[in-house]
């Protein structure tokens, strides 16, 4: 068990590094560089029979991009391994709080591997924690000091992020088949 949670550890550390913004490290502010404590008690925690995503909001894992209509390219991100995020026209994700934000869908070599919501405000960060939870109950909280929950199933890892420093929120659910293609 331990294994696992040093795994669950090592794989959230890469996962903050590598969505963060490189400002961290480059920026000549260096007031705030992040720093985890880890969770001693933090236990792994899957989906709810039945509600592991088979995709996002509609789009199911490996959909080519070429079938999907109304995808407009949003930007490029040769970092992350090629993926390339596009928006759909009219496609958003509702708050509880009833605000509408955009739903970045990425794509590897063409094929549907993540999907990702960002939040810009402490309240829109709140009303998205709430409706994460209220579907799949609360993750697994790797880190006492950082507002990070992680959800592992047999296809797909599921986060959810806040960062105090941005003031930014980001939710994505991931197929896991397709990372390991990417490594």
């Amino acid at each position: 068990m331990k294994k696992l949670i040093g795994i669950l550890i090592s794989f959230s550390l890469v996962m903050a590094m590598g969505c963060t913004q490189t400002r961290y490290f480059t920026s000549s502010d260096t007031s705030y560089i992040p720093v985890y404590s880890r969770n001693e008690n933090c236990n792994l925690v899957g989906f709810k029979p039945g509600l592991e995503p088979a995709g996002f909001n509609g789009v199911k894992w490996e959909t080519e991009l070429p079938t999907l209509k109304e995808m407009k390219l949003y930007k490029k991100e040769p970092s992350q391994g090629g993926v390339n995020f596009y928006l759909k026209a009219g496609d958003e994700y509702k708050l509880r709080n009833g605000k509408l934000l955009p739903i970045y869908y990425g794509f590897w070599k063409d094929k549907f591997y993540v999907g990702v919501v960002k939040t810009e405000e402490a309240s829109d960060w709140e009303a998205l924690k709430e409706s994460v939870f209220e579907k799949y109950g609360v993750g697994a909280k790797p880190f006492n000091n950082q507002e990070e929950y992680l959800w592992i199933g047999k296809d797909a890892t599921m986060a959810l992020r806040y960062d105090r420093y941005l003031k930014m929120g980001t939710y994505y659910i991931r197929f896991h088949k397709m990372e390991k293609q990417m490594n």
